[in-house]
């Protein structure tokens, strides 16, 4: 089994060094990649720009602009004109069936829908907003946590109750977690949902928020960077509105795989002036 480990310390360095090692493996395919950034919102110009208009040569196979693809998980453009996370998911629920009706892609929803708006159950029907109790657990640990660290153990459902979820006793299991995949709608084999969750983990040493993702599948070229990019601002919301900081984004993948040509990656690799593999092992 081929695999591999990025570290880097900007999106645009981590994606592409992901690319060139995904190029040097036979089939152009790794599963269980790891792909850590330093700075999961700071991009380097040169690359984007190279990257956007090879992006929209594809003339043939039309892919999305990454500024698409970031939305599906993250809707920036809107969030940056609300000032509360309450106000950012009630607009976002409101408009989330028509982007569901009218839009093909998501007609099994988006992944931002799915952390805002996650399906409730036959007992507890009400959708639920999955990213409010990870930014009111990460604001009680804040406040309460004695420890460096809290990572969860396994996956509580997304209904369960608030109550008492902290009690220094189980604290340890109570890592915040957004489940994006619901095993009752998601039947289908291919498609949505690549992202299957995000774990945000508190590091009150430096009162910091990490995030980490999986996705059971990833096209490095026609999604991973808009992917890599919406997880920055993600993980850059729930920590502004946990009054943190943000720290890491990390990516494991099921498979990825490399879809674009020498050619395609050769112009992105003339963008950078600095080696590659510096940072990473």
């Amino acid at each position: 089994m081929h695999t591999i480990t990025v570290d880097a310390p900007d999106i645009s360095r981590a994606w592409l060094e992901a690319c060139t090692r995904l190029s040097e493996i036979p089939g152009k395919k790794a599963f269980h990649t790891m792909v850590r950034i330093a700075r999961p919102l700071q991009e380097d110009p040169h690359l984007r720009a190279e990257l956007d208009r090879l992006r929209a040569a594809r003339t043939k196979e039309p892919l999305y602009p990454i500024a698409t693809v970031v939305n599906t998980l993250f809707p920036a453009a809107l969030a940056a004109t609300c000032t509360t996370h309450e106000q950012l998911s009630e607009r976002y629920r409101a408009v989330y069936p028509r982007l569901q009706k009218e839009i093909r892609r998501n007609v099994h929803g988006t992944y931002f829908g799915r952390l805002v708006s996650y399906p409730g159950t036959p007992d507890k029907p009400e959708p639920v907003d999955q990213l409010a109790r990870v930014i009111t657990r990460l604001n009680r640990l804040r406040t309460t946590a004695k420890w460096s660290a809290v990572y969860e153990a396994g996956t509580a459902h997304v209904a369960d109750s608030d109550e008492g979820m902290l009690e220094e006793s189980d604290a340890a299991d109570a890592g915040p977690e957004a489940v994006i995949r619901a095993a009752s709608l998601d039947t289908q084999p291919r498609d949505f949902p690549c992202l299957s969750h995000c774990s945000f983990q508190f590091d009150s040493a430096t009162n910091t928020v990490h995030l980490a993702a999986y996705y059971r599948s990833h096209y490095m070229f026609d999604r991973a960077y808009g992917n890599y990019l919406a997880l920055g601002h993600l993980c850059a919301w729930v920590a502004r509105h946990a009054d943190l900081t943000p720290g890491t984004v990390s990516v494991m993948s099921g498979c990825a795989r490399l879809d674009c040509t020498k050619q395609e990656l050769g112009a992105l690799q003339d963008t950078v002036t600095t080696p590659l593999f510096g940072l990473g092992a």
